[in-house]
């Protein structure tokens, strides 16, 4: 069976939208977005600090940011529909 491993997303914005595919070799590169250039990567998180490091000292990447995902509550408590009352 596959063991489900943790991974963090990060947000890389480009000067360019031709530098995109030298960021393969970061992480898994899930959506670029051309008119606003910039991608969204998944890298795991046992090497997320060097992957940052690495993508900061890049001469094409103008800004780096770590998605908040993981931050957000998922933990919904009772039922989403709300009751009527006769």
């Amino acid at each position: 069976m596959l063991k489900k491993e943790d991974r963090q997303g990060i947000a890389v914005y480009l000067y360019y939208n031709r530098d995109a595919r030298k960021l393969n070799r970061i992480g898994d590169i899930i959506y670029h977005s051309r008119r606003m250039r910039y991608l969204l990567i998944y890298v795991d998180k046992t090497v997320l600090a060097d992957k940052l490091a690495e993508l900061s000292r890049l001469k094409f990447v103008k800004e780096v940011k770590v998605s908040h995902l993981d931050d957000i509550n998922c933990d919904f408590v009772g039922s989403l529909f709300r009751e009527e009352k006769n």
